[in-house]
């Protein structure tokens, strides 16, 4: 049987009938939230990352996207005056909006991708890009917050398409207090994802609790009217 994020089974009613009523509305309200973030963490396509949220970027850190447990990325000092995102394996790569390297042999810069378009093989990717440079005005930590388009290697072996979404507040080095925010990636091999604002993200995601849970109080309330 299919079942929803808001279902629940027989086991839970019959627990429920013996319980006073505003312990069965509490009840069917936390069942249905948690039903709900266990479904659409199963079956959304794409997904908003669980284990990128708000990671501090420092020298050496690393982030999973897709949660396998292993790294996709890691954040690289370059003489403390460049930010690189580098890639941990040849496959892991971000958009970049220059082939050319700088002084330090970073390839210039991750390119940056406004909500509402798609990542995917129109774009150019590269192994390392620079996300920050301390004291120049083009880099895109300069901007305070932007997304850019990602590319790694899934467990299923194939490429996945993503995006990340970062907040500086200067772009001067150490870059204290800047945050890898939030990610997205699309779970079918070789497909384009589109990239959702970090406050469309939160947005989104709310917005499925209280539907999901609104729902489920509002049948709740016309069973006890019958």
């Amino acid at each position: 049987m299919v079942t929803t994020g808001c279902d629940q089974t027989k086991s839970d009613h019959a627990a429920r009938r013996s319980m006073p009523q505003g312990q069965t509305a509490a009840l069917g309200s936390l069942a249905a939230v948690a039903a709900w973030s266990a479904a659409s963490r199963a079956s959304a396509t794409p997904v908003i990352s669980s284990t990128v949220v708000n990671v501090p970027i420092s020298n050496g850190a690393t982030i999973d996207i897709d949660g396998s447990g292993l790294a996709d990325f890691q954040f690289l000092f370059n003489n403390t005056q460049v930010l690189r995102l580098q890639g941990i394996n040849s496959v892991s790569n971000a958009s970049s909006a220059s082939t050319s390297r700088d002084s330090f042999g970073v390839n210039y810069y991750a390119e940056v991708i406004p909500g509402g378009s798609q990542v995917g093989s129109s774009l150019t990717f590269l192994t390392t890009t620079a996300l920050a440079d301390s004291g120049r005005p083009l880099a895109p930590a300069a901007l305070g917050s932007f997304s850019t388009g990602v590319r790694f290697t899934g467990t299923d072996s194939l490429d996945h398409y993503g995006w990340l979404y970062f907040s500086f507040p200067n772009n001067t080095t150490p870059w204290t207090g800047s945050l890898a925010v939030t990610a997205g990636w699309e779970t079918t091999p070789n497909t384009p994802i589109t990239v959702v604002p970090e406050p469309a993200v939160t947005f989104l995601g709310g917005l499925g609790v209280v539907a999901c849970l609104a729902g489920r109080l509002l049948r709740n309330r016309v069973r006890l009217r019958r």
